[in-house]
């Protein structure tokens, strides 16, 4: 097999496997984008759990001013709103913390690139073996057959020129 050929080929392969390690690069870049928009929207509502709590406080703390000021009356108003903010962030603390602690999605794993590639070896190898039988002494023609096919090339030579001028020099004759 001459140098060319093996560069060729080989060069091929180099690219055919660039393309799958990019391929798979993008499985993976879609894996990582996926977990931390997981962890951005934990984070997010963790963030309002935090939130809604300083304002539960708030609100508790004004509605406990009243309660002990005036015992009943509009004051019932401000803990039940206190008591539903509470609720509330309890509610979003717990819902990011879960979030947070659920399992990832597994690494993906490069199945298509391998099988791409074993397809692609498959076929470099066959190309091989097929140069190494063109190479190899047993599968050239003997003597009698590499006469046999000269002749046969000269004979279609021949008759492609006989027909190419043949056909002009009679085209030229009927004008006149």
């Amino acid at each position: 097999m001459n140098v060319a050929a093996t560069e060729k080929s080989h060069g091929g392969e180099r690219r055919g496997f660039s393309a799958l390690w990019r391929s798979y690069g993008r499985d993976l870049r879609g894996w990582v984008v996926t977990l931390a928009a997981g962890y951005g929207v934990a984070a997010a509502l963790m963030l309002a759990g935090v939130l809604a709590v300083f304002a539960a406080a708030a609100v508790g703390a004004t509605a406990l001013f009243h309660f002990l000021e005036l015992r009943y009356g509009p004051n019932a108003a401000f803990a039940a709103l206190g008591g539903g903010l509470l609720v509330l962030a309890a509610i979003l603390l717990l819902s990011g913390w879960l979030m947070i602690r659920r399992r990832a999605a597994p690494l993906p794993r490069p199945r298509r690139q391998l099988h791409a590639a074993r397809r692609m070896l498959v076929g470099s190898t066959i190309s091989r073996t097929v140069a190494a039988l063109r190479e190899n002494e047993a599968a050239k023609p003997d003597a009698t057959t590499q006469i046999l096919l000269g002749a046969a090339a000269v004979l279609a030579a021949g008759w492609i020129v006989a027909t190419r001028f043949g056909s002009t020099a009679s085209g030229r004759q009927g004008r006149r």
